[in-house]
């Protein structure tokens, strides 16, 4: 063994953090706060917080329509609606980018990936808004769906997640 390397023992008694140093500071700084806040004419009054209306919270059960999804993330917005094992894509684009055609795919209960099938993909201008028809395998239905996940070229974008009934 090298000489520069000696060995090292642990002994928690012998190993201590300066806790009385810091013990101390922590006073002195306390006490300083005290007597200079002591010598002060003038207080600032202290604000009163406002109260704000929100929303009513609900009390029942949530309910979601089946086979609706909505999605929303960095500028883009998108719902999708299913009927049976096609659906319908509507894409907004406020990203302030180009996005490049898209693509959804969906497990379901199983774990299972079914990809859908976009008719007519294309890019979607910043600003612009389209709609696209999508197919999926017949085993994908508004009642086998676990997970919708929306992509945009090769890029997953994420999750939908499924809209509130209204």
């Amino acid at each position: 063994m090298d000489g520069s390397l000696r060995r090292f023992a642990y002994h928690a008694a012998s190993v201590r953090g300066p806790t009385r140093s810091l013990t101390l500071v922590s006073l002195a700084l306390a006490l300083s706060a005290v007597a200079c806040t002591r010598g002060s004419a003038t207080t600032t009054p202290t604000p009163t917080p406002s109260v704000t209306a929100s929303s009513p919270t609900p009390t029942g059960p949530v309910r979601f329509a089946p086979g609706e999804y909505r999605y929303a993330f960095n500028g883009v917005t998108a719902s999708l609606s299913f009927s049976g094992s096609d659906a319908i894509l509507e894409v907004k684009n406020a990203s302030g980018s180009e996005l490049e055609p898209p693509g959804v795919y969906v497990i379901d209960g199983t774990g299972a990936r079914h990809d859908g099938t976009v008719t007519d993909a294309a890019t979607i201008p910043d600003g612009g808004s389209t709609t696209f028809r999508i197919t999926f395998p017949s085993a994908v239905t508004p009642k086998t769906i676990g997970l919708v996940i929306l992509r945009f070229g090769d890029s997953n974008w994420g999750a939908f997640a499924p809209a509130p009934a209204a």
